[in-house]
């Protein structure tokens, strides 16, 4: 059913029986499910629904009275129980809601052809005023639950919240990566906490790229000596236990560790390699998550049956091409250095 504001709302008459068994409160989440807010919309005719109560005299057995279709691009119009300015519950007198009821018991023509109405001036104007009421209680209690506004689709102040705790909270801060920026939203609460560990960075690797990642800290490697670190008997570094150095390399195991990403489909090994949006993907999160004060080396660990047969001209040296494979074993052996760093280089 089309509103005159261009979008699309639940048409609830359809399922008449099901919603007037509903609470007021699941039944207006329900409404504000297409975007829509009660209070927020900017005027009547951009709310999901009109809000109002029915006339009645005895205590209610339900939230909801009545749903009826919006005509003309017109939202629907529903009838709750809950709460309002006539019946039972409400502060006007009693004998005001009988004087309503009997207007509307009274039959009026309009025309030659025209069937008979009942008079409901009076109950409109009443439903004028109180839908403003009936939708500001709601936002009321809305607003103060986390869980109705991180169903809307706006996600609400929650959302907001949110997206400041990853960073993403200002105009601009977006990377634009509809699957990264997700990702920090889904793992803010553990990035906020700003401790460093592999279950804190796989778990968000793997929300990002929707793929298994593993963290194996401590990688060996060698660090080249720039040659004025470089020890030189008699002049520089070359203090016995305090900085003397045998070689121009050292072997280190702290400022590096290891991604492991897998088991992989071959389409998803060959993402890595053909799909710069991927692997700019992995390095703005890896950055994101721990900067650059570690380096990561990148480990494609391709699942057993998928590593391919090597047939000459569709083989590339070095990245898809085994010589006979032990498919039921699977294939780690491609590894890649410092993501974190400009370019793309294989581990030797």
């Amino acid at each position: 059913m089309a509103h005159e504001t261009g979008r699309q709302g639940s048409d609830l008459t359809e399922h008449a029986d099901s919603v007037l068994r509903m609470d007021f409160f699941q039944l207006l989440r329900l409404l504000e499910r297409e975007g829509a807010r009660f209070g927020r919309a900017g005027g009547p005719g951009s709310e999901p629904a009109r809000l109002g109560q029915s006339p009645r005299l005895v205590f209610a057995a339900s939230d909801v009275a009545e749903v009826k279709r919006g005509v003309d691009g017109r939202p629907p119009e529903v009838a709750v129980n809950v709460l309002g300015l006539i019946g039972p519950e409400g502060p006007m007198p009693l004998h005001m809601t009988r004087w309503i009821m009997e207007r509307m018991s009274n039959r009026w023509f309009a025309g030659d052809t025209s069937g008979a109405t009942a008079d409901t001036s009076f109950l409109n104007f009443i439903n004028m005023i109180q839908h403003r009421h009936i939708a500001l209680y709601w936002r009321a209690w809305a607003d103060a639950r986390a869980d109705v506004q991180v169903g809307h689709a706006g996600g609400g102040s929650v959302s907001a919240m949110m997206r400041a705790m990853s960073g993403i909270g200002l105009p601009g801060t977006a990377s634009g990566d509809r699957r990264l920026d997700n990702g920090k939203l889904r793992q803010a609460t553990a990035l906020v906490q700003q401790v460093q560990s592999p279950g804190r960075l796989s778990a968000f690797l793997s929300t990002v790229l929707e793929l298994p990642v593993i963290i194996r800290e401590f990688t060996g490697h060698w660090i080249t000596l720039p040659s004025h670190l470089q020890t030189r008997l008699g002049q520089a570094h070359a203090g016995l236990g305090r900085g003397a150095v045998a070689g121009a390399r050292v072997f280190d195991r702290q400022s590096r560790a290891e991604i492991r990403v897998g088991p992989l489909s071959f389409a998803d090994f060959k993402a890595f390699l053909d799909d710069n949006a991927t692997w700019q993907r992995l390095r703005r999160a890896v950055i994101f998550a721990e900067g650059k004060g570690v380096d990561y080396d990148l480990r494609l660990v391709l699942a057993p049956g998928e590593v391919p047969a090597a047939r000459l001209g569709s083989a590339r040296l070095g990245r898809t091409a085994w010589l006979a494979p032990d498919l039921s074993r699977g294939a780690d052996d491609m590894c890649f250095a410092r993501i974190t760093g400009p370019d793309r280089r294989v581990r030797s």
